[in-house]
């Protein structure tokens, strides 16, 4: 299965980010963010790095940077299911996704900073915490993050590092750290001026021309520099941002096919669909049934 490489766009003067999931709808996929996961409703099983396990509602998942993680839903049928009944089932979860470059470099020589370097090491593998009391912590904390500013939040953030670190109640999801041996790349301007871009104009026709105007660049100078930061095309780039949105609308809208492309950015049915599939692997026909059950 592909990999779809997701950019999170944070707010302004920001490098974290909380994110609410009404239903889990993306594929296999990974970013630079570290990811913790509180699991709000719903149960299903769980894909990080190389292992596989089950989740439910309570648990929280500290998932490390660039480790592709799927979280599949688990519905229960009968003959007398109907669509309304099983928007109950759908899983659901909370989520706060932070940069790695908010650390210091050489945190783990900073004894401060230890306990967080520890942390992050152990959610290269995946961590499952199954700790009701803590689970009910971080959620409070959550909603002081999103009531704080700035330094604040980072303060909140830091204080969720803790309270995970402080659990007993955890399990490696892996038997592996996934891109341990590969550091992360230093993804600065003018890579996120491009991703911010994309995100904004992603419905439109975009051209390279264009980007490289908005971001005061050579546009050939442009593409080799994306290149090599990303190891992925800018266009590349825009078509995993557009079958991401498309796989939202095959989810939670009843668009035809037709529909979502064009609401996708795509003019051509028939080149959205090759998109798509090479992306997903799945059409996006076979990719909405298989949401939806």
């Amino acid at each position: 299965m592909s990999i779809l490489e997701r950019k999170i766009v944070h707010g302004l003067a920001t490098v974290c980010s909380h994110i609410s999931y009404p239903r889990f709808v993306l594929p296999l996929h990974k970013h630079v963010e570290y990811e913790i996961m509180l699991f709000t409703q719903g149960n299903g099983k769980q894909f990080v790095g190389e292992g596989v396990s089950e989740y439910k509602t309570g648990d929280i998942a500290f998932i490390g940077s660039n480790v592709p993680h799927l979280h599949l839903c688990h519905t229960k049928l009968n003959s007398a299911s109907t669509v309304s009944s099983l928007e109950d089932e759908w899983s659901a979860g909370e989520a706060i996704q932070f940069r790695p470059d908010i650390f210091p470099e050489q945190m783990k020589d900073i004894p401060d900073y230890r306990f967080i370097y520890d942390l992050l090491q152990k959610s290269q593998y995946g961590i499952r915490f199954y700790d009701e009391g803590l689970f009910e912590t971080m959620l409070e904390l959550m909603q002081i993050f999103d009531s704080s500013g700035y330094t604040s939040r980072l303060i909140c953030l830091f204080r969720m590092l803790e309270k995970l670190h402080e659990s007993q109640h955890f399990k490696l999801l892996s038997d592996t750290a996934y891109n341990q041996a590969n550091p992360i790349p230093d993804v600065k301007e003018p890579v996120n001026k491009v991703y911010t871009y994309l995100y904004n104009h992603f419905k439109e026709k975009v051209t390279l021309e264009e980007i490289a105007e908005f971001i005061k660049q050579n546009p050939s100078a442009l593409c080799r520099h994306f290149k090599q930061r990303t190891d992925k095309s800018i266009f590349q780039c825009l078509a995993e941002i557009r079958i991401e949105h498309a796989c939202k609308l095959l989810t939670y809208s009843k668009m035809n096919v037709s529909q979502v492309a064009y609401e996708s950015g795509y003019n051509s049915v028939a080149h959205f669909i090759a998109q798509f599939e090479k992306i997903t692997k799945q059409t996006p026909s076979e990719y909405r049934m298989q949401m939806k059950w």
